[in-house]
């Protein structure tokens, strides 16, 4: 998840308080009129009244400037009623200073109503910023400004477009709805509000919001990015993707400084890199972009699709680490579990490589396919596309088959230092066993069983069929002894290491998380 949140949000927040600035500004100088103080008029180059407009209209025609409390208005022609009212024409042109600009086609302004509506090719300039709008309305009792048919503001690399916005002077926020978009060199982001406060200089995310960069994906539909500490949060369907992970979560939290993300609750995190189809799930996750790591607990699941079954492994913590597209890896602590539909286990941790398909159990670490089950101080997994391809067990290493289904005591046992089993057709064929090779299995003549094989050497070969033990090789001076059935005690068939273990088997999927 490297770069999940690059995107540069300082540059966003230095472009909305130029935006909100201006409106500040356009306010002070334009509209900013109180009950019983006149519009100053300065220069017309003719004055009239229009009685056609009421006994207190004047009529101001060409170059005319008017004046407001420091704010100087000029325009083409203008209308003046008792000097509360001003309607302007032509060319506008309003300045606040030596820093704010604003220009229209025509302004009205009430002073009663405390309304100011200038429209028609509308421009605000301040420094570096622009907003155009075809009207733009300011409240000037509520301190709110206002545009309602699509407005654009342009500030050095980034524009923004939506269809509404306004500026609430109270609480000092910037809101835009309907259609937004945000695009600069580096990203893009679209949705239906964006909201902005100036004081806590904090981004809000109302409504379904897209971001896109060249690192990333991010979506939510409600969130929020505070621009001075670089901290967010991103929820309600949040996803995030790059280029080679996808992490959803019901709230995801990220510290853009410290390189930290946390996610809560139905955490998903999706390998996509070279279609290696794995996934992570749980109830929290800690992510950590240096070395791209990643911690995840509650319910946490391991996932790999093989051929078209899925490999599932459970523990009380999970560890995942991906430094490269082409690597991964993932330990999982306390109480482990793994399951698949021919393949289910037991350990207290493990460890897993992508790259070559190794899975490592650790601590007392139980494997069992169809009838048989695996034991050894440590057991090594090669999995295939398909299936598992084959197994090492290390240190008292034991292969116990079940004979019979029906009959609880009767098992073919193999046991030695280290073993080495080859899977097919996810059924045991083959096991190669390396240093104080002992074997216990029945001798089967056709159909029924005539009694027991119990063979000592230094190593030895087996091959399975369906039925159980189709042969066997012995090296190096082997002992062997037969049995015949009825003069033994099925449960006295046991080499040292014997334990059935098959109480503790998943049985389904929903098993790993049964503590």
């Amino acid at each position: 998840m490297t770069n999940l949140f690059s995107i540069s949000h300082n540059k966003l927040a230095l472009f909305l308080q130029m935006f909100f600035y201006s409106l500040i500004g356009f306010s002070q100088s334009t509209i900013k009129t109180e009950q019983g103080k006149l519009i100053k008029i300065n220069h017309a180059n003719r004055l009239v009244f229009d009685k056609s407009r009421g006994i207190d209209a004047q009529r101001l025609i060409g170059n005319v400037e008017c004046e407001h409390e420091g704010a100087v208005m000029r325009c083409d022609s203008a209308y003046l009623y008792s000097n509360k009212k001003l309607e302007a024409y032509g060319h506008i042109s309003i300045i606040k200073g030596d820093s704010i600009f604003l220009y229209g086609d025509s302004l009205r302004y009430d002073a009663t109503t405390k309304l100011a509506n200038l429209k028609g090719n509308v421009r605000c300039i301040e420094k570096e910023m622009t907003l155009t709008t075809t009207n733009l309305i300011y409240d000037v009792g509520n301190s709110v400004a206002s545009y309602y048919d699509g407005g654009t503001i342009v500030n050095k690399e980034n524009t923004l477009k939506s269809k509404n916005g306004h500026y609430y002077s109270a609480t000092k926020d910037v809101t835009f709805h309907y259609d937004v978009t945000l695009v600069n060199p580096k990203y893009k982001m679209s949705g239906d509000t964006l909201r902005y406060n100036t004081i806590n200089k904090t981004s809000y995310f109302l409504g379904p919001s897209i971001i896109i960069s060249k690192e990333n994906y991010i979506y939510c539909e409600n969130g929020w990015y505070d621009t001075d500490k670089e901290i967010s949060r991103f929820s309600k369907n949040a996803v995030i993707v790059t280029k080679t992970q996808k992490l959803l979560g019901d709230s995801i939290f990220y510290d853009r400084k410290k390189g930290y993300g946390r996610a809560i609750k139905n955490v998903q995190i999706i390998d996509t890199s070279n279609n290696s189809k794995s996934f992570i799930l749980g109830n929290f996750a800690e992510h950590y972009e240096k070395g791209n790591r990643a911690l995840v607990t509650g319910n946490a699941i391991y996932g790999r699709v093989i051929e078209l079954d899925t490999l599932f492994v459970s523990g009380d913590t999970l560890l995942y680490n991906q430094p490269d597209s082409l690597h991964s890896y993932m330990k999982a602590f306390r109480h482990v579990k793994i399951y698949k539909k021919d393949l289910q286990g037991l350990c207290d941790s493990l460890g897993y490589s992508s790259h070559d398909s190794l899975m490592k159990l650790y601590n007392s670490p139980v494997l069992w396919t169809n009838n048989g089950q695996v034991t050894a101080k440590q057991i090594n997994l090669v999995t295939g596309k398909k299936s598992v391809k084959s197994f090492e067990l290390i240190g008292n290493a034991i292969v116990i088959q079940k004979v019979d289904s029906l009959d609880e005591n009767k098992f073919n046992q193999i046991e030695g230092k280290r073993i080495e089993g080859f899977i097919e057709k996810d059924t045991i064929r083959k096991l190669n066993v390396i240093g104080n090779a002992q074997i216990i299995y029945y001798v089967k003549e056709k159909k029924n069983y005539k009694g027991v094989n119990k063979t000592i050497c230094s190593d030895l070969s087996v091959w399975f069929n369906t039925g159980g033990v189709d042969r066997a090789t012995y090296r190096n001076k082997p002992e062997s002894t037969v049995l015949p059935l009825k003069s033994i005690d099925d449960k006295e068939m046991r080499l040292k290491n014997f334990v059935w273990l098959e109480n503790k088997r998943p049985k389904k999927k929903s098993d790993i998380l049964v503590r």
